[in-house]
């Protein structure tokens, strides 16, 4: 016959592991907060961060690598959307403007290629140079619908996720750096 304390342990053991789980993840989901608290827009930051999974598992470095691939992903659903866009257009005007956009967009990919490339490595400042430069590019598409005639940019909704992004890069960077 089993002691009791043998008994006891069976089941307080696994509650002990379970408990010290659930501490884990709450103390990293609190990085993931304490980032958001910090970016202009909480609740888009938290459903980003936390629509990877290894979100919340990961320290800084690995969290500013992550909210540079959301944001590819981002630009890879706007690169797919333009052929698409193209065909509906008739107007010259509208046409120039996504053509400008495109090649803002793939200017953008590449200065998001170069802070990934930045960050992976830890320099910090080419990722944060990297980023601001993509950030210029897509206020430069944003902006090519704002002159006469204005119109709605087809890609407003995506260049405004890419936007929200950066400044989640920035604020982990800024966690990253010392002051």
């Amino acid at each position: 016959m089993a002691s009791p304390i043998s008994c006891l342990s069976i089941l307080v053991i696994p509650l002990l592991v379970t408990s010290l789980f659930y501490q884990v993840s709450n103390a990293d989901r609190a990085l993931v907060e304490s980032i958001c608290h910090n970016s202009t827009d909480y609740e888009f930051c938290l459903s980003s961060l936390l629509s990877d999974e290894r979100s919340i598992k990961s320290a800084l470095p690995t969290l500013e690598l992550i909210s540079i691939e959301l944001n590819l992903k981002v630009i890879a659903v706007a690169v797919n959307r333009i052929p698409d866009v193209r065909k509906t257009l008739t107007d010259p005007v509208d046409k120039t403007r996504l053509q400008n956009c495109e090649s803002d967009i793939g200017d953008a990919h590449e200065n998001m290629l170069r802070a990934s490339d930045g960050a992976g490595f830890q320099n910090y400042d080419k990722a944060q140079t990297s980023l601001t430069a993509a950030l210029l590019k897509i206020g430069e598409c944003s902006d090519e619908y704002e002159s006469s005639p204005k119109r709605q940019s087809p890609l407003s909704d995506l260049t405004f996720k890419m936007g929200r992004l950066i400044d989640i890069s920035y604020v982990i960077i800024n966690k990253i750096l010392p002051v």
